[in-house]
């Protein structure tokens, strides 16, 4: 299997939630607010998914993972 089809199909629920609230325009702490988590943890989930899709930034993240179908325009 294509190495970066097996990165992409590793994003887990949770950093799948993380990337849609971030697409929303939320910031570290408001999605820490929403998901009931720490601000520190959602930030490791961004900074996992940017490593993951080869990410420079979380804009970027959102822009990738999107064009993968790994979260939805809505």
């Amino acid at each position: 299997m294509n190495k970066n089809l097996e990165t992409i199909t590793n994003l887990s629920e949770r950093e799948k939630e993380v990337l849609t609230w971030s697409k929303r325009g939320k910031s570290s702490w408001e999605i820490s607010a929403i998901l009931d988590i720490t601000e520190r943890t959602v930030n490791f989930h961004i900074n996992n998914i940017m490593q993951k899709l080869n990410a420079v930034s979380r804009t970027q993240a959102v822009a990738v993972a999107i064009e993968k179908g790994l979260i939805t325009t809505d």
